[in-house]
């Protein structure tokens, strides 16, 4: 455990960890839209938007600042006030993305990321970065908020300023909705080009070290796959309704696996959580806000 001498609250929030820009280039935003599953079927005419650059209103999915992460993964171990931590003891816990402005496919943005809130949770550390994406005015387009369970680092006593509860509890009754979706066994591999190459992805030793039996699909994929269900679903075809997805990663998936999405929709959030059919485990449990409700 950590004491309250390692561990200098005053210092780490509000950290400025990076500063640079992110290009959310064209063949990017089609690798990323192909790797949470959009175009499985090549004839679905409406994902072309998110897959084929010369489609009508071709544009970059909401989940899709997530990967702005790439750009200050390596200085979550070195934020001030914060004691030196093994990179295993380090589990991303959950994810939100919130949305201003669309981003377009090509645009270029400035980032910021800050450490904006650490918290004790007793068996280890809850650590809050936000990933802002800015233009070169200032004007918001997202926000990318990351929570990193560091274990071992419990026991400092502060219980942090974040106590904001992003994702409302499962409804007691039936889902309003349910679809089953699989991925492919090559999943991991499209995915890891979008720019998080951890080899817990796709190299079988690694994962064994990790206690897996073979590779793990990344947990923000599932996130987008999530996404992707209830965008198909929920926001006839326009990803301008998604304001923001906020979503909890409680277990791994194998790719090839089958996600079975359960949603229920309580006025403009919808309500989900993912398993994998082949093992009935709970993977993400989340909630997606739209911003309008007639157009449902």
């Amino acid at each position: 455990m950590a004491s309250k001498d390692t561990i200098d609250t005053s210092k780490i929030r509000g950290a400025v960890l990076a500063e640079g820009t992110y290009t959310f280039d064209k063949m990017g935003s089609i690798l990323y839209a192909l790797g949470i599953g959009f175009s499985k079927d090549p004839m679905h005419r409406d994902h072309f938007k998110f897959t084929y650059e010369n489609e009508e209103g071709f544009t970059t999915f909401p989940t899709m600042p997530v990967l702005m992460l790439s750009g200050a993964i390596d200085k979550l171990f070195s934020i001030p006030g914060m004691p030196a931590f093994n990179p295993m003891m380090l589990l991303h816990g959950e994810q939100t993305v919130i949305n201003y402005k669309p981003i377009t496919p090509g645009e270029t943005l400035k980032i910021k990321a800050i450490a904006t809130d650490i918290a004790d949770k007793g068996k280890g550390a809850l650590l809050t970065v936000t990933i802002q994406a800015l233009s070169d005015k200032g004007e918001k387009y997202s926000d990318a908020i990351f929570r990193f369970f560091i274990r071992g680092l419990g026991g400092f006593g502060d219980k942090g300023v974040d106590t904001a509860q992003t994702i409302p509890a499962i409804p007691k009754r039936k889902p309003d909705f349910t679809i089953e979706d699989t991925t492919t066994a090559n999943q991991a591999l499209i995915y890891r080009l979008c720019g998080d190459i951890n080899p817990l992805h796709i190299d079988p030793n690694m994962a064994a070290m990790g206690g897996f039996d073979k590779p793990i699909l990344h947990g923000l994929c599932s996130y987008g796959i999530a996404t992707r269900l209830v965008y198909d679903k929920y926001c006839n075809n326009d990803p301008t309704l998604i304001k923001s997805v906020s979503a909890r990663f409680t277990s791994h998936v194998f790719p090839g696996e089958t996600f079975v999405l359960d949603a229920w929709k309580e006025g403009n959030t919808i309500i989900f959580e993912t398993k994998t059919k082949e093992r009935g485990k709970a993977t993400v449990v989340g909630a997606i806000e739209l911003k309008q409700e007639e157009k449902l």
